[in-house]
């Protein structure tokens, strides 16, 4: 074989290789062995110890429900609470993935997502319009009209639909983290507008720190959560299948995967959209269209 048709079927099989890398996803489960193969002394004190998470509710289908994306925890009522981006809905769950209550939402046209920030206000993220809503909706209420209700618009890419895809309030450093789903992704820290007043402005900075460590290990940021008690940031990719921790400086510290076969799990999460971690470290997850799972911690 001649030289030149060596090389040509030498630049061949790379492309191969890559395809399939891409198709089959591997480099996430390269990046997976990796983080949960690092030594305990390069660790943090507190992580989430994602690698001893095991699946205790395993894609239950929750009935009557479709397009459910974004996840948040409710301190104060014990419930978790995810939208509905195409019915315009909130729906409050029970820790077991049961329907409590369906709240009709007016003045939006997209949400992403949910965060619950304290007594009975949360953020709502709509992506098609690049805004978050500051909005109160009380324990008893079927229906929220936000088209007045306090808005930020963020200057993302106005002409994509890869817009933000998550919200999280962070009440340890008291800031709304946002993130950008891809082309590029990245994350936002929002601090002010929860409490904000006529006329005092907002801080909004790029969390620049992060950019290296998800730039090649994540395919898109479905969805984000902060963990006060170990001051872990925690991002969810569906593309990925993986839900990754990371440190105060950005690092990556563990990570789950969605994967049949990993953590216990009967087949794939086939979409993560949304992520809450519970006061006692239980993971849950909402995949479209109307799947629920929980994770727990398991001692080694």
């Amino acid at each position: 074989m001649s030289q030149k048709n060596k090389r040509r079927w030498l630049f061949a099989l790379l492309i191969l290789i890559f395809a399939n890398i891409y198709y089959f996803r591997l480099e996430a489960l390269g990046w997976y062995v990796w983080h949960n193969n690092q030594s305990a002394s390069t660790l943090p004190a507190k992580t989430l110890d994602l690698k001893n998470y095991r699946v205790e509710i395993d894609g239950l289908s929750i009935p009557d429900l479709a397009n459910a994306s974004g996840f948040t925890y409710n301190t104060r009522s014990n419930t978790l609470f995810t939208v509905l981006n195409k019915e315009a809905q909130i729906i409050e769950l029970s820790l077991t993935g049961k329907v409590i209550r369906r709240v009709d939402v007016t003045g939006v046209s997209d949400m992403e997502g949910i965060t619950y920030v304290a007594e009975n206000r949360y953020v709502i993220a709509d992506e098609s319009d690049n805004r978050l809503v500051l909005v109160t909706m009380d324990d008893d209420a079927t229906s929220i009209d936000v088209t007045n209700a306090p808005k930020l618009k963020l200057g993302l890419n106005f002409t994509s639909n890869k817009n933000f895809e998550g919200v999280s309030w962070d009440g340890k450093n008291n800031r709304l983290l946002v993130v950008k789903e891809r082309d590029p992704k990245y994350i936002l820290s929002v601090q002010g507008f929860f409490e904000a007043k006529v006329g005092e402005p907002l801080e909004i900075k790029r969390l620049d720190k992060y950019d290296a460590a998800i730039k090649w290990s994540l395919r898109d940021l479905s969805s984000v959560t902060y963990h006060d008690e170990t001051g872990s940031l925690v991002l969810l990719s569906d593309e990925s299948r993986l839900i990754k921790e990371y440190d105060e400086h950005g690092h990556a510290v563990g990570a789950l995967a969605l994967w049949k076969g990993f953590h216990g799990l009967s087949r794939h999460v086939p979409q993560a959209e949304g992520i809450a971690i519970g006061p006692d470290g239980s993971i849950y997850i909402m995949s479209e269209p109307n799947l629920f799972y929980v994770f727990k911690h398991h001692k080694p």
